[in-house]
């Protein structure tokens, strides 16, 4: 008996929709066994319509800093900086952002996320990376749960950071990467150059 593909043509019609409105979009298929006693509960969700998420590659131009502090020099040379967030349970900065909620657009879900878990807002602008994730369960693979992880360039609109503390140990602008990303980071930042 073939198995049965939960979410693949929803996930296939909103891939198609990003891809047809936005050039240059990399696309990655991914393959994973999950643990069997986490499997039903992801199942669950993807049959009540969770297709993934959305992420932001967060930009702020130096002239939307806020003005230096009294003692400091006014020498500082302020420069492009983009927002990462270093999750409660790791040790690497990831982009901002999160699942998708039902009637949202990856880019709503992307940008409502941002501002949730940091107090940012940010426009959206293109997809520069799409994760397309095939889920089975470790040992069985009768089903097969589809979803999309929307990776999106973006810009400060505006806001101070604020940690949601209950997902984040932090969030901070860097000029300059860190060490540790996660592999989305490291692959938009290879192409960043403020």
């Amino acid at each position: 008996m073939a198995p049965t593909d939960v979410n693949r043509e929803e996930v296939e019609r909103r891939k198609s929709r990003l891809l047809s409105e936005h050039d240059g979009v990399s696309v990655r298929e991914e393959h994973e066994e999950v643990p069997a006693d986490i499997f039903p509960d992801l199942r669950d969700l993807a049959v009540e319509g969770y297709t993934g998420g959305g992420y932001v590659w967060v930009v702020r131009d130096p002239q939307e800093t806020a003005p230096l502090a009294e003692p400091l020099p006014d020498d500082i040379e302020e420069r492009e900086r983009v927002l990462m967030i270093l999750s409660r349970g790791t040790s690497r900065w990831g982009l901002p952002g999160g699942g998708r909620e039902c009637g949202e657009t990856y880019e709503e879900a992307a940008a409502r996320e941002v501002n949730e878990e940091t107090g940012i807002e940010c426009s959206i602008e293109k997809p520069f990376l799409i994760r397309q994730r095939v889920s089975v369960s470790k040992g069985d693979h009768d089903e097969r749960l589809h979803t999309l992880w929307v990776f999106f360039d973006g810009r400060y609109e505006g806001g101070t950071i604020r940690v949601q503390p209950g997902e984040l140990n932090g969030a901070a602008w860097f000029a300059d990467p860190p060490e540790r990303m996660h592999p989305e980071n490291e692959f938009r930042a290879a192409e960043w150059n403020p």
